[in-house]
């Protein structure tokens, strides 16, 4: 057999593997980074006042008050709108923070930055985490993507995402919101990745916790079903192109 006709195989190999696999490069968290200084220059461009935009800017915290915070990057400054309190609890003075929301430019006053979500800068992840800890003691994970493991008691779709419940074996409960689809039913066993701000896990990722051998587990980004069955096709290539050889 020729190299080009191998060639072939092997890039029909990749592409029946890519077809299968789910690609989780991006998530939702992320939005186009802006830096302070562009944005006091051009305040008009990065007005979602004008045409609705997120952005996310990144800096420390200089000072905090009642209903706003102010980042510092370099030598430039950005106020932040703080009332919904919860999005920044454990933050303080001197912080690394990250917040992802829309700018709101006045001419005639003090323009603000409204947040979305709000993260630890550089950005951490805790792993796996229980939920009586998270519950215990929430400021020291706002801001921080982390991993549950829970039964589902509640599951509900509305505003173009689900709401769920996860419990713990003692029923501690943690509220979800979920951006995908999903096949999950009420009493399953699951494991939730994500962002957790706010007194709420932000996922992309909700599925059944499987056991250490399980197929999606081997081969992440794998459903059952395609999975093998990309598995068998790829087999049967390269026997293919070992017998021809």
């Amino acid at each position: 057999m020729s190299d080009h006709s191998g060639s072939r195989k092997i890039i029909l190999i990749l592409v029946l593997l890519c077809s299968t696999v789910t690609c989780v490069g991006a998530n939702m968290f992320e939005r186009e980074v802006v830096p302070i200084s562009r944005i006091n220059d051009e305040p008009t461009v990065y007005d979602s006042t004008i045409a609705y935009r997120t952005i996310t800017v990144t800096g420390n915290i200089s000072d905090i008050d009642r209903h706003t915070a102010t980042i510092v990057e370099d030598s430039h400054s950005l106020k932040v709108d703080i009332r919904r309190m919860e999005l920044f609890e454990g933050f303080s003075v001197n912080d690394g923070i990250l917040v992802t929301g829309q700018f709101r430019y006045e001419r005639t006053g003090e323009s603000l930055f409204i947040p979305t979500y709000v993260l630890h800068y550089p950005i951490e992840d805790m792993g796996m985490v229980n939920i009586s800890n998270i519950l215990d003691d929430p400021a020291s994970h706002n801001g921080r993507y982390l991993t549950v493991i829970g039964n589902l008691s509640n599951l509900e779709m509305s505003m173009g995402r689900y709401t769920a419940t996860v419990a713990d074996e003692e029923n501690n409960a943690l509220k979800v919101f979920y951006y995908g689809s999903t096949d999950l039913a009420k009493g399953d066993e699951i494991k939730v990745a994500g962002l957790y701000n706010g007194n709420l896990l932000h996922s992309e990722s909700m599925s059944m916790n499987r056991s250490p051998l399980s197929i999606s587990n081997l081969v992440p980004g794998f459903s059952s079903f395609m999975g093998l069955l990309a598995i068998f096709a790829m087999a049967l290539l390269l026997k293919k192109i070992k017998f021809n050889e």
